[in-house]
């Protein structure tokens, strides 16, 4: 993605003689310098520069670095499907136990210098952190079939009786905990496991059950943790396991039952949040969580929670002595360290998981972003954590590559702390010492607050005196992060005006309001958000907030977060019932409960405007919902698109069925059918996104007025800004003939004229061609149509290439003119439309050939023409990867900004909010991810359709 200096440019690195010395043994191992690729120069570079461990790797066998920097997913995250398969290959033909064991070892340190090359700046952080857990699982999953097939050819196969009389295989499930079971694993860690099988109701052979684990589970400790002349694979660490060190290696799913219940132990409740099933049957690891689940999450909790969780951080602090900055601070365990993060989010998982299912999250980072969105965190507390665990995280592992020992301690040495600064991007070793001093205070004042009562700032209180002038108001303003003081001095005096009417309950929630207003993403935003609620909703608000202080939390980020869904909000308080009611039941709904619930809204007796604006309120109620999992990241992006593609199908369908039985009491109605195309055909709608429709009706003449008239009223319906809003801008410019055509058309004309008249792009726009409401078998003829029209035999590579190329420049000079101050993300150069477009390349030049590639959605093309053989492994990567990063853009900087945006922002504090918004540590590292993303989408289209026509 972005270009490292040459390996030889030595005086760059952090170290130079040792980077030189690294360099030399490597071409003293065969590495010849003048023959390495680019990309095999890149990584040479940072595994020199940065992580000697791995340079060491690399001199023991230097084509490890080779095929490093020759993998497809050097610069992205690598599916752990991909890594089983390789592997697979890695393994095949694998003669025994130690052939086993090398070859194990051989793949891991390969993995690791790609890994290394990713940490080192390839790739996110997190990323990393998700790859080595998953190197974990597949290492385990593999080395525990090779000795479940060798042990059971032994002695015997492990069979049991099940509950229902039948005779079962039984299996063992390796669970990773701690850091394995979260996906953020280190390059030194430990993994710690727990061993669980089927049942003791059974043998293999002359073997009980028990006896036969025991021995797979030894077998499997040595293939994976053993050390050998080329280290373990990873060091396995069974200390969780029920009793601990005095315990059985291996439990029955039965005994885990009855140990827990009766015996189960504060510390390990807290061990088994991050429990996951991390290899062999994992069936059987979903059942072992639904039987533990009430001794992980019981409903009711012990006040006693938060102390154990002190008192448990207090003796680990004290058995390892943490150390200070000037004696070794240990960025693990010390006074503001990881290990105060992880056990601050467990705490409130412990307190609140169990009626709160939405906190059932293993990563640390995951679970902060649950505890922000369900209000148990304020914003500034959130990135502060997030902030402080992802640089001493990053600490941590560049100690970690420094030597390949399972280390956290920052060096005393200066020269030597030196170096590691260099390593993460500081000028020194001053400039990391007062970074990693300053993120620590901030982690250990917010774990202090555990279980007490925190004290609101001094400028709070003279904000809501109603008596304090408000002329000096700013500097308090300022001090509490607000931009622009003087414009926020109104919203103020507001919010002091209904304060002071509130009574009681608003006196007493007054500084807690400003607090955490405060303490949002946006809190200018959030004033003046939350004083347009606070003047439209009832009495009752100041009670309900001050009894549910979440909730208060709740609504101050959302105000701060997102105008999309504070404006709404504001604007209708009632919607609060399905804040509530959706932090309660989860972020998914099926589709049926969507209809069920526009079905409540709009049925029986009621009159039209009140079917219009039922309609529209659930529709708010929904996408508050899907908003609300998508900022707490409860969604990931395509669930996102999905949930809100089902709600735009419900909704038109219904708005549809609504216009068409009222034409229907007026007179016969022909068939007729609304086609989505763009994407709402794709099922990949955004927020705020147009829908791409076109109508066909299947009759006479005599039907072309009845059908016009049904989509004039359909487009009005969705369309118009009643009292509860509008739903959904309609688009209708995709008909035949565009905006000059006539907005209906019979199944025959339209047919007529996609058989002489259509562009190649009105082709192209029919891949996407999907019935969302009326007549479902035309909806299914004009489907079955649009396909065969869109994948004529008559198309070529090169006649499809020119003329998406020409489409593609003029929409890049036309619609994105971009220059210095404009970068358009979805039109401008690698940006979403490349993507799309070369997905659409591929379908149309293929897909009379690779029914496969029939498909309307962006990623699944991509995936169908990786399958035939048309797409590489690194293009469809890159493809894939930059699709799924652009639309996590466009989605955020809509849902903040109430309306479609495309422009990428160059203001630096929007830049720094939307970095924040979308995972990135700084304005800087999202600038950079987002120029090395359209730099190789770009790349990949330009190859793509310049080798198509150039043929």
């Amino acid at each position: 993605m972005t270009a490292m200096p040459s390996s030889r440019v030595w005086s760059l690195a952090p170290d130079p003689d040792d980077a030189r010395r690294w360099h030399d043994r490597l071409g003293a191992a065969g590495l010849a310098e003048d023959s390495l690729t680019h990309e095999e120069d890149e990584v040479l570079w940072l595994v020199t520069a940065f992580a000697p461990y791995l340079a060491m790797l690399a001199v023991r066998d230097p084509e490890r670095l080779r095929v490093a920097a020759a993998d497809p997913y050097l610069r992205r995250e690598k599916p752990k499907a991909r890594m089983a398969a390789e592997l697979a290959e890695v393994l095949d033909g694998v003669r025994d136990a130690p052939d086993l064991t090398a070859r194990l070892r051989a793949y891991r340190a390969r993995e690791y210098i790609r890994l290394g090359a990713r940490e080192c700046g390839l790739g996110r952080p997190e990323e990393v952190g998700h790859e080595l857990a998953h190197l974990a699982d597949v290492a385990l999953d593999a080395a525990l079939a090779f000795h479940d097939r060798e042990l059971a050819r032994t002695v015997g196969e492990p069979i049991y009786l099940a509950d229902d009389g039948t005779q079962r295989r039984a299996g063992l499930c390796v669970f990773g905990m701690g850091k394995l079971g979260g996906e953020e694993l280190n390059f030194s860690s430990d993994i710690d496991v727990i061993y669980v099988y089927d049942s003791d109701n059974g043998a293999a052979g002359k073997l009980t059950l028990h006896q036969y684990f025991t021995q797979l589970a030894r077998r499997l400790g040595q293939a994976i943790g053993e050390v050998t002349e080329d280290g373990a694979v990873f060091r396995v660490d069974l200390r969780l396991r029920p009793e601990g060190t005095v315990g059985p290696l291996v439990n029955s799913l039965p005994s885990v039952e009855r140990y827990y219940e009766s015996w189960g132990r504060p510390w390990e409740r807290q061990a088994w949040l991050k429990a996951r099933p991390a290899a062999g049957s994992l069936a059987l690891g979903d059942e072992v969580l639904a039987v533990l689940e009430p001794f992980i999450y019981p409903r009711a909790t012990s006040a006693d929670v938060v102390r154990d969780v002190n008192e448990l951080n207090r003796k680990i602090k004290a058995e390892l002595a943490p150390g200070t900055l000037h004696t070794g601070f240990d960025v693990k365990t010390g006074v503001g360290g990881i290990r105060e993060v992880e056990f601050f989010v467990q705490a409130l998982q412990l307190v609140h998981a169990g009626k709160n299912r939405a906190l059932r999250e293993r990563s640390t980072r995951g679970v902060l972003d649950r505890l922000f969105f369900a209000g148990l965190v304020n914003e500034r507390e959130a990135r502060a954590l997030r902030d402080g665990y992802e640089l001493l995280r990053q600490v941590e592992h560049r100690l970690q590559l420094e030597s390949g020992r399972q280390t956290q301690r920052l060096p005393t040495d200066l020269r030597a702390l030196g170096v590691l600064a260099r390593r993460l991007g500081f000028a020194d070793a001053a400039e990391l010492a007062t970074r990693v001093e300053r993120t620590a205070g901030e982690i250990a004042a917010i774990f202090a607050t555990l279980g007490a009562e925190k004290p609101y700032r001094p400028e709070v209180a003279t904000l809501v005196d109603p008596e304090a002038p408000l002329a000096k108001a700013g500097d308090a303003l300022a001090a509490l992060g607000f931009r622009d003081t003087e414009a926020a001095a109104g919203p103020l005096a507001s919010l002091r005006r209904r304060l002071a009417s509130g009574g009681a309950p608003a006196t007493r929630i007054a500084p807690a309001i400003l607090e955490e207003l405060a303490a949002s993403p946006d809190p200018d935003q959030a004033l003046r958000m939350a004083v347009d609620f606070l003047q439209r909703a009832g009495a009752g608000i100041w009670g309900l907030l001050d009894e549910n202080r979440p909730l208060l939390r709740l609504l101050a980020t959302l105000f701060g977060t997102s105008a999309f869904l504070a404006k709404d909000l504001a604007s209708h308080p009632e919607l609060l019932d399905a804040l509530l009611l959706a932090g309660r039941a989860g972020p998914r709904r099926t589709h049926a409960e969507i209809e069920a619930a526009v079905a409540a809204r709009t049925g029986g007796e009621r009159g039209e405007e009140e079917l219009w604006n039922g309609l529209r309120r659930v529709q708010k109620e929904e996408i508050l919902r899907i908003g609300l999992a998508d900022v707490a990241g409860e969604l990931p992006l395509e669930e996102v698109l999905t949930e809100l593609s089902a709600l735009a199908d419900v909704c038109v369908a219904r708005t549809f069925d609504l216009v068409q039985a009222s034409a229907e009491r007026r007179g016969p109605v022909p068939p007729l059918a609304v086609l989505g195309l763009g994407k709402l055909g794709a099922g990949e709608l955004g927020y705020a996104s147009d829908l791409d429709v076109i109508f066909v009706y299947d009759g006479d003449e005599w039907a072309h007025e009845a059908a016009t008239k049904i989509a004039q009223r359909l487009t009005w319906a969705l369309g118009a800004v009643l009292e509860e809003g509008r739903l959904y801008q309609v688009d209708t410019r995709l008909r035949p003939s565009g905006q000059k055509g006539t907005l209906v058309s019979s199944l025959e004309a339209w047919r007529a004229y996609h058989r002489s008249s259509a562009q190649l792009w009105e082709r192209q726009a029919l891949i996407k061609c999907r019935a969302v409401a009326g007549d479902p078998a035309l909806g299914r003829l004009v489907e079955a149509e649009a396909a065969r029209f869109a994948y004529a035999e008559d198309l070529s590579p090169p006649v499809v290439a020119a003329a998406i190329r020409t489409m593609r420049d003029r929409i890049e000079k036309e619609i994105a003119r971009e220059g210095p101050t404009r970068t358009d993300l979805k039109a401008g150069r690698g940006g979403l439309i490349d993507i799309e477009f070369a997905a659409q390349f591929l379908q149309l030049a293929h897909g009379a050939q690779v029914p496969a590639l029939r498909v309307r959605a962006t990623r699944p093309a991509l995936d169908a023409a990786r399958a035939a053989g048309l797409l590489g492994e690194a293009a469809h990567a890159t493809l894939g990867s930059g699709y799924r990063f652009l639309r996590t853009i466009e989605n955020r900087l809509r849902i903040v900004h109430d309306r479609p945006i495309h422009e990428y922002p160059r203001d630096p504090v929007e830049l720094d909010r939307l970095a924040r918004r979308t995972g990135y540590p700084s304005a800087g590292a999202l600038d950079r991810a987002y120029l090395a993303w359209t730099e190789d989408v770009r790349s990949v289209y330009e190859s793509l359709l310049g080798a198509a026509g150039s043929r």
